[in-house]
C-alpha cells in the first residue's frame, strides 16, 4: 500500500530537484525497502529488523520536522494535487510506516547499537547538503540549501551546528525510543 501512496503524483510542478530533498529521499527509502520486503518474503528470506527500524526513524522525523518545524512557518499548498502530495509525504507514508512496524514486526528484533548506527541516514544526507551548497547546487526553493534550519549562509555556523547537534540528539532519542518499545514488547511475547 505504502509503495502505491508513493506513486500518487505528488503535485502537478515536481521537477528533479525535489529528489534532492530530505522528504522526498526518506519516502523513496521506504518504497525501495518495502518493495525488498516483499520480495524477500516471497522467497522465504528473512527481513532486516535493523534496517526497517532506520527507516522507520527516517520517515518518522520526517514526519515531524514537516509537521512540527515546516509547515507552520510556510504551508505552501495551492491545489489539491500539492495537498494530497504533502499529506501523502508527510503524513499517510510515515503513519503507515510506523504502523506497520507496531502491527507486522517481530519485536525484540533492534539490536542495542541500531539506533546509533541509524543515525548515518540523516548525517549521509546533512554532508550532501552541504557539499551541495559549497558546489553552488540551487534546490527547488532557489536557495543552496533545502531547509531553512541548516542554512548556514541565513544563520552562520555557529547556529546551524548547535541544531545539527540538536537533531542528531532528537534522532537518537527517537531511535532509543523505537528500540525501548521494541524490546518491552519482545519481552512480552508481542508479534
Amino acid at each position: 500500500m505504502i509503495i502505491l501512496i508513493c506513486l500518487i503524483p505528488q503535485n502537478s510542478g515536481l521537477v528533479p530537484m525535489a529528489f534532492l530533498y530530505y522528504t522526498t529521499l526518506s519516502n523513496i527509502l521506504c518504497m525501495l525497502y518495502f518493495a525488498d520486503s516483499i520480495v524477500r518474503t516471497l522467497q522465504n528470506k528473512p527481513v532486516n529488523h535493523n534496517l526497517k527500524g532506520a527507516v522507520t526513524l527516517a520517515i518518522t522525523v520526517t514526519m515531524l520536522i514537516y509537521w512540527g518545524i515546516l509547515a507552520p512557518h510556510n504551508f505552501d499548498v495551492h491545489t489539491v494535487n500539492q495537498l494530497l502530495g504533502t499529506l501523502c509525504v508527510h503524513l499517510f507514508v510515515p503513519l503507515m510506516t510506523i504502523f506497520d512496524w507496531i502491527l507486522f514486526d517481530k519485536k525484540g528484533q533492534f539490536s542495542r547499537w541500531a539506533p546509533l548506527s541509524w543515525l548515518a541516514i540523516p548525517w549521509v544526507y546533512y554532508i550532501f547538503a552541504v557539499i551541495g551548497a559549497s558546489a553552488n547546487l540551487t534546490f527547488a526553493n532557489g536557495q543552496h540549501y533545502p531547509y531553512f534550519f541548516i542554512d548556514s549562509n541565513l544563520l552562520g555556523w555557529g547556529p546551524v551546528l548547535l541544531i545539527v547537534l540538536a537533531l542528531t540528539l532528537f534522532f537518537l532519542i527517537f531511535g532509543y525510543l523505537f528500540y525501548f518499545i521494541d524490546t518491552k514488547w519482545g519481552a512480552k511475547g508481542h508479534k
